[in-house]
């Protein structure tokens, strides 16, 4: 199988409140707090956030890999030593991170779709590699705040890896 191409792509994340409420599980957000996100939110979108496109060259698919690196995971866990409750608020701030910038290359996530996880082939554990990411076998990724879908849009549920354990999952047997 040949190598896939890996090309950078440049993020651009926008901080949406009511969506990182929705993650978050809060309804509302103190003043001070949201100051506090504010230089995370750019440090992390300029120098943390990492986005690529995987093509496969025998035109046989492509994905979009976002993640968010090291430092960012041990900036929260920090954050979640000092204070558990900043460290959840931090944490749901990465995953808006991660998945506002997902949704800036594929608009269909932002209508309240999943952002699907196809089974990786050798190709794309080959471009994991990489970029020193490893593949876990029950569907994750060596960083905590990562997505890696199909680039364009390819349907939900139904292309899924995790579409049989997902509790969201349309396409599950009950």
């Amino acid at each position: 199988m040949a190598a896939y191409e890996i090309t950078p792509l440049s993020p651009m994340p926008e901080f949406d409140i009511m969506y990182f409420m929705e993650i978050a599980g809060e309804t509302r957000v103190d003043h001070e707090a949201m100051e506090e996100f504010e230089p995370f939110w750019d440090k992390w979108a300029a120098n943390n956030l990492k986005a690529y496109k995987l093509t496969n060259p025998d035109g046989a698919g492509s994905f979009l890999l976002i993640f968010l690196d090291q430092e960012v995971e041990d900036t929260i866990e920090g954050v979640w030593q000092d204070s558990p409750t900043h460290g959840l608020l931090f944490h749901a701030l990465a995953i808006t991170m991660v998945m506002s910038a997902a949704q800036g290359f594929v608009p269909e996530l932002s209508d309240g779709n999943c952002a699907p996880l196809p089974r990786p082939g050798e190709g794309v554990l080959g471009a994991f590699s990489e970029l020193g990411l490893t593949w876990n076998q029950e569907g994750t990724v060596n960083r905590k705040y990562a997505v890696l879908t199909p680039y364009p849009y390819a349907g939900g549920c139904e292309v899924c890896y995790l579409s049989a354990s997902c509790p969201k999952s349309t396409a599950r047997s009950n």
